[in-house]
């Protein structure tokens, strides 16, 4: 855990982005820009005490600060969102079904299953942020989402990282069932990004079909690095710290 410690320590010391006011999007972006980023900014603001708690039974000293200095990053995000939506004039809102919808199934198990429905939101995130920044020229939105997706990709490597030696201890048929709840967790989950943020995919030019595929990629390496009985040093995910 040493090495990711460093990682969210260094990452925690970089500067702000400064975000342009005021922000001005494209004309045929704003409105589902603004839908998404008022629901994605409601999932990253939360406190994560129950997270912090399981983290903290580990034992690992080193895991718990890295835990703290994720979900920092994760409230990083939402500031970031609530910045653009206020420098565009939206509202921000206090709560969301979706999200009410996820806490409430990660606080339902323990550490190993709330980090996998964690998972979840942070894979689809990878490729729904990459459409956001791809569907705009303005310089600030794109320096945001751009930081988005490098902090998702490292979220993602940092868990898988953590799962991985829990899971490989586990026999290869309860691996295999895990496996296939969590994909079904994990297609639904899709469905509803597409469903309430198809004016944001339309706007970024991703069809359906692509946006499906892709997420679906997203979950194929994270699951194999996952599950896989493998050196650690197999892991093909798109980020590892020191890299």
């Amino acid at each position: 855990m040493k090495k990711w410690l460093r990682y969210f320590e260094e990452n925690r010391d970089r500067p702000r982005i400064a975000l342009a006011k005021p922000v001005k999007p494209e004309s045929h972006v704003r409105r589902a820009l603004i839908h998404s980023l008022q629901r994605f900014q409601v999932g990253e603001s939360g406190e994560g005490r129950h997270l912090r708690r399981h983290a903290a039974l580990t034992g690992d000293a080193d895991y718990a600060k890295c835990i703290n200095l994720f979900i920092k990053e994760e409230q990083e995000h939402s500031r970031m969102q609530g910045e653009i939506l206020m420098a565009m004039g939206a509202p921000l809102l206090q709560r969301h079904w979706s999200n009410s919808c996820f806490v409430f199934l990660r606080r339902l198990f323990g550490l190993e299953e709330e980090l996998l429905i964690l998972l979840v939101p942070e894979m689809i995130a990878q490729r729904f942020f990459r459409a956001l920044r791809d569907c705009t020229r303005e310089p600030s939105l794109r320096a945001v989402f751009g930081k988005i997706v490098s902090d998702e990709d490292a979220h993602v490597a940092f868990h898988v990282d953590f799962l991985r030696e829990r899971f490989t201890k586990l026999p290869l048929a309860r691996r295999i069932l895990i496996r296939a709840g969590w994909r079904v967790v994990f297609r639904g989950a899709c469905l509803v990004v597409m469903l309430d943020h198809r004016a944001a995919l339309r706007a970024s030019g991703i069809s359906m079909a692509a946006f499906w595929w892709d997420c679906g990629l997203i979950f194929d390496e994270v699951a194999a690095a996952l599950f896989r009985r493998a050196p650690t040093g197999a892991l093909n995910l798109n980020f590892i710290p020191g890299k």
